[in-house]
């Protein structure tokens, strides 16, 4: 999911061509000043999620250490040769499992499944794609991607972004829905409709909108009657198209995402949606989009981390965020001003993850939070992680 140059540098990594890009950034961001002037509301962040009671609550980054054998996992087969993007790991039966999204030698995204110890992470068994694409005509009869897994009513649910050949006023129109499967064992896997169980409309602030893609995870919410509600956070993308955005300077147009969130009693029937964090047009690391929000909670609240995208590189970094409600979040300092830079994970000088950190998956355990990432062209250049001491006083 990508401008037409930035999918160009992830299929074929060259360290020239992600310059030129932060270069043009640089360039453009003149442009995006002077026609945010003329375009009331595109680069607004009034639909922000902010909270007036949380306007002042600060966020304490976290110190990330990245892994010393980065990257863990390097794409080799036929299947993945191409790219390994958006990995989502869970920890089950002594394993780690990673779904992903295969990109293959005939440059398709599929999801597919690996699984290591978690005390070799580098030493990966691969199993291939779990799922068949679409027929044709389908939400995802071009690919399936960004995979989200989660355990409801006793059975694994597998959530996954398609690409249809259907076309809209957003620039990325064709992915219009997220799909699911189930599974009993996380190996094998049955669609549970040829229909997404969720697509891109339902939000009042973008009533015309259907674009969306899966990044995000799912929240459990405990109901005083025994039940549990989920919260699932998702990605929407309401940036409109120009085929000219390079010649216009509308990169801040096309490339508009934003976070959002529905709720479900059973995982598949969403409601509830809305948008619960967007760009902040003062913030250079964010100001075109913010993608990917994965939550969590302990005893202090709510936390969030996300990547933004933002012309200060032309590239996405791993920020964070905090809620007492995990709808409403801040991203302010000390201070009080929410006009602050959070990013706690940017970008390599040099190596397989200088060009972006991409894609972030968390997984909780005892005593320390750790975070999947992709680097360099969006996966072309693998997968890699880091690690951060678990403080429940945040």
């Amino acid at each position: 999911m990508c401008t037409n140059m930035t999918l160009r540098c992830w299929i074929f990594p060259d360290g020239n061509i992600a310059l030129k890009l932060r270069v043009r950034v640089r360039i453009l961001l003149i442009t995006v000043v002077l026609l945010s002037s003329r375009l009331p509301g595109v680069l607004s962040d009034e639909n922000s999620g902010k909270d007036d009671s949380l306007r002042h609550s600060s966020v304490s980054l976290h110190q990330w250490q990245r892994d010393g054998r980065n990257p863990i996992f390097v794409p080799r087969d036929d299947f993945d040769r191409r790219g390994s993007q958006a990995p989502f790991v869970i920890s089950h039966g002594g394993l780690w499992w990673m779904f992903y999204a295969g990109i293959g030698d005939d440059y398709i995204q599929r999801i597919c499944l690996a699984t290591a110890v978690p005390d070799d992470p580098t030493n990966w068994q691969r199993h291939g794609p779990v799922l068949p694409l679409g027929m044709k005509g389908s939400f995802d009869e071009l690919s399936a991607t960004y995979p989200r897994v989660h355990r409801i009513r006793g059975r694994w649910h597998l959530y996954y972004s398609g690409r249809s050949n259907q076309e809209g006023p957003q620039h990325f129109s064709n992915y219009r829905g997220i799909g699911l499967a189930m599974s009993d064992d996380l190996k094998q896997w049955t669609k549970y409709s040829a229909d997404p169980v969720l697509e891109g409309d339902g939000i009042r602030e973008y009533p015309e909108n259907r674009a969306l893609v899966g990044l995000g995870n799912i929240t459990e919410l405990p109901q005083s009657d025994g039940r549990v509600r989920y919260r699932m956070y998702y990605t929407l993308l309401p940036g409109l198209r120009d085929p000219d955005w390079e010649k216009n300077g509308t990169w801040h147009i096309i490339e508009h995402k934003l976070c959002a969130a529905a709720e479900s009693d059973d995982g598949i029937s969403w409601t509830d949606r809305r948008i619960v964090m967007d760009r902040r047009r003062n913030v250079p690391s964010e100001d075109i989009a913010v993608v990917g929000l994965n939550v969590w909670r302990n005893a202090a609240g709510y936390h969030g981390l996300y990547t933004g995208l933002g012309t200060d590189n032309g590239s996405y970094s791993l920020a964070e965020a905090v809620s007492q409600d995990g709808l409403h979040w801040s991203r302010g300092g000390k201070d009080g001003s929410e006009d602050v830079d959070n990013v706690s994970l940017r970008p390599a000088a040099s190596g397989w993850e200088s060009g972006i950190i991409g894609y972030p998956h968390l997984l909780i355990e005892d005593d320390q939070i750790r975070v999947f990432y992709n680097g360099t062209s969006g996966g072309a250049s693998g997968i890699g992680m880091a690690t951060a001491e678990q403080d429940a006083s945040r």
